[in-house]
């Protein structure tokens, strides 16, 4: 199975590793990071965050940063069992 575009799977577990990787070494997934490990443009990455939101996987926090209010993304205990579900599959997919 080897063609040239992601399955939204792959995209999503990379995502929800983003965000825990990011919550595990105590700092904040803001879109930016979550863009550049998930290698996504602005609009999919929107189009995904949004989706996941929706879904109830992930939330968004606002918080301030000095003077600047910042976005960022946290993920939710549904979040984290999809994220486990997401990554059986994608093994278990690995050798198709």
């Amino acid at each position: 199975m080897n063609n040239s575009y992601r399955n939204s799977n792959s995209i999503i577990l990379k995502i929800l590793e983003c965000i825990l990787k990011k919550k595990s070494s105590r700092g904040r997934a803001l879109k930016t990071h979550i863009m550049q490990y998930a290698n996504l443009k602005t609009t999919m990455a929107e189009k995904y965050l949004n989706s996941l939101e929706n879904a109830g996987y992930i939330k968004r926090v606002e918080d301030t940063w000095g003077k600047r209010t910042v976005i960022y993304y946290d993920i939710t205990e549904k979040g984290i069992e999809r994220y486990r579900w997401f990554s059986k599959i994608d093994t278990e997919l690995e050798g198709i």
